[in-house]
């Protein structure tokens, strides 16, 4: 945005002295007390950092001991609320915000309402209203929740649809109390993690008429990802009185495991809601309906505007799918390695054949695997290539991941390369991944790296890994977001966005940019494995460059990262130690340096999704969305 920033900290004592630093662009300037600052009424001009102007505005807002004035363009000032940014970058990256999360975010921006400013004290309630609202759509058998939707809706009216969706739900509960949705799901994930156990749990909860234990249930199911289990589960759910209710997310997860049957069962009993109208989106979306899916999903950010997610998603209907002959031309490089996965190898070998790669140089690494001979491996991959050329190294030793990476880079085949693109030996991918990542780095400039959206493997394929950011970072301190908010796939994640990092376990660079910005090889001391490519994706935004997540590039990653089994103490030690190596390799400073420039990218994307989109969305919808980008670009500059 350029101009002003001005930042007053509040005193530890509390008395009235406020630091003031004064930057532009990022930059810090002097420091100057304020002993006076107006709280209300008028304007108290004062400057800072060698006579840089600012103005004290009549009003401010602090968030734990910050408190953000304004920014500074020309003569004009743009207040802007920190605390809502913060909760909506948080909401952005879960997709939808479960109750809990919900709750405790609306807590945060709903305390002290009274003493923030009128622009302020609305932006903060509709907002928290929106989060509430579609955590009801999550879990609609948690009494607290629904009742904080309905005493807000007094102040923040939702939708007709939203409403009447609302009247159904007390209709079908009455006066019967249900149990709030962290004790349910409590419950349900004290359970052995077996599908067995956990569909006996809700036959038995649904025998006793507990709905809601039953309910939570059935999330964990979807959670482990079994459908013949969880489709069991549903079909005895469908018997209850409210059925109706959650109805919707079911059709959801049968539409992830391509039951249509099961779907269109749901849908028969649902009742109408915005998750219902999304789920016929998705379908219009799944068929190659693009006019029908604009249409629905515009309907459906009409019922529930806090389904922001869907601005990038209308954003993807307007873009043109990868052209047929956008790899013609270009010199790519394709690489993986493998220890001691003989079939789970080819599998991924199979599947990387079966997919578009124009005419690129395939290259595998043995890596020293001890379970099966070298001839053995060599004919079985010569079989399943079929006569299309791969290299095939076999080394003696398992050099670990991040030197194997390393090798295929710097294979004589590869130095030619224009991209590289790095698989793990475990993944099935899409017959266009490739097409995919090119038109990204084409269409956005300056992005070194491109990663998919990581999906478990299952009958009901889950969330395993999406685009990441820093959560916090200080002195010796990385903290990342999660890799999987919201396991359950409603499509949250199914665009395009900036992020500090991808999923390594398909991702491609670009080999020039990373030897025009010095971005250095990976690290050798992250053997035999965790954090490399993660640390190799923040080394890319030191150099210059930028990393962008895919979510139409949707990778079945066969570790099954997110389901794994509970790890030993000695393979947590080797995790941490990676991790408090990788936290070494950093000044407080570049990490937020990076951390601002990730989410400078990210507030920017949106605000040009924002602005492409918004003449089509519904009247609240894009009060609410224009709200939230505004905020948060302003925030990001």
């Amino acid at each position: 945005m350029g101009g002003t920033v001005v930042i007053a900290y509040r005193s530890p004592a509390r008395r009235r002295l406020w630091r003031i630093r004064s930057g532009r662009d990022g930059g810090i300037g002097a420091v100057v007390i304020i002993r006076t600052p107006c709280r209300t009424g008028g304007a108290d001009e004062r400057s800072a950092g060698g006579g840089i102007p600012f103005v004290v505005a009549g009003y401010g807002c602090w968030h734990r001991s910050c408190w953000i004035l304004c920014t500074q363009r020309g003569d004009t000032m743009h207040a802007y609320d920190t605390l809502l940014a913060h909760h909506v970058t948080l909401h952005l990256l879960h997709g939808y915000s479960q109750p809990g999360y919900a709750m405790l975010w609306a807590d945060a921006l709903l305390r002290d309402l009274d003493r923030q400013p009128p622009a302020f004290r609305q932006g903060r309630l509709h907002f928290a209203a929106g989060l509430l609202r579609q955590a009801l759509m999550l879990h609609p058998f948690d009494d607290a929740l629904r009742g904080l939707v309905n005493t807000l809706s007094r102040m923040a009216p939702p939708s007709p649809e939203y409403a009447a969706w609302l009247r159904g739900v007390e209709a079908c509960f009455g006066d019967h109390a249900n149990v709030p949705s962290n004790e349910a799901l409590g419950r349900a994930y004290d359970l052995p993690p077996s599908p067995d156990a956990v569909l006996e749990a809700v036959r038995a909860a649904v025998g006793s008429a507990s709905h809601g234990d039953a309910f939570a249930c059935l999330l964990r199911l979807w959670e482990l990802g079994s459908w013949e289990h969880m489709a069991a589960g549903v079909t005895a759910f469908m018997a209850t009185p409210v059925a109706s209710l959650v109805a919707p997310l079911f059709a959801h997860a049968a539409l992830a495991a391509g039951d249509d049957a099961c779907a269109a069962s749901c849908v028969a009993v649902s009742l109408p809601s915005p998750l219902l109208t999304l789920y016929h989106a998705r379908r219009a979306h799944a068929a190659g309906d693009r006019d029908g899916a604009r249409d629905l999903y515009a309907q459906a950010l009409a019922g529930e505007p806090a389904q922001l997610h869907l601005l990038r998603t209308l954003d993807d209907l307007d873009r043109p799918a990868p052209p047929a002959d956008i790899l013609a031309g270009k010199r790519i490089g394709i690489g993986f390695y493998t220890w001691n996965k003989f079939e789970v190898t080819l599998d991924t070998l199979r599947s990387l054949l079966a997919s578009d790669t124009g005419g690129a140089t395939i290259a595998l690494i043995n890596n020293g695997s001890t379970t099966f001979s070298r001839e053995d491996f060599e004919t079985a991959v010569r079989a399943t290539a079929a006569g299309r050329p791969v290299e095939l190294i076999h080394l003696p030793v398992n050099v670990g991941a991040p030197a194997a990476r390393n090798w295929l880079w710097h294979l004589d085949s590869m130095r030619e390369a224009d991209l590289f693109a790095f698989l793990d030996d475990d993944v099935l991918l899409p017959q266009d991944w490739l097409r995919c990542y090119v038109q990204d780095m084409e269409e956005h400039p300056g992005t070194v790296v491109v990663g998919p959206k990581g999906v478990n493997p299952g009958t009901l394929p889950t969330v395993q890994y999406v685009a990441r950011f820093f959560e916090k970072t200080g002195r010796h301190l990385i903290r990342f977001t999660n890799n999987a908010p919201l396991v359950m796939d409603f499509g949250q994640y199914d665009h395009a966005r900036p992020c500090l990092s991808v999923m390594g376990c398909c991702h491609l660079l670009d080999r020039h940019a990373c030897q025009r910005l010095g971005v250095p090889d990976f690290d050798i001391r992250f053997s035999p494995s965790q954090v490399d490519d993660l640390e190799h994706d923040i080394q890319v935004w030191k150099a210059g460059g930028m990393v962008r997540y895919d979510g139409r590039v949707r990778v079945v990653h066969r570790q099954d990262a997110g389901r794994a089994a509970p790890l030993s103490e000695a393979a947590w030690g080797h995790v941490w130690g990676n991790h408090h190596k990788m936290e070494r390799k950093f000044t407080e400073e570049e990490l937020a340096s990076i951390d601002r420039a990730t989410r400078r990218a990210d507030a920017r994307d949106l605000l040009a999704t924002y602005g492409r989109t918004a003449p089509r969305l519904p009247a609240a919808a894009r009060m609410l969305a224009g709200l939230c980008v505004r905020t948060l670009q302003a925030a990001s500059e």
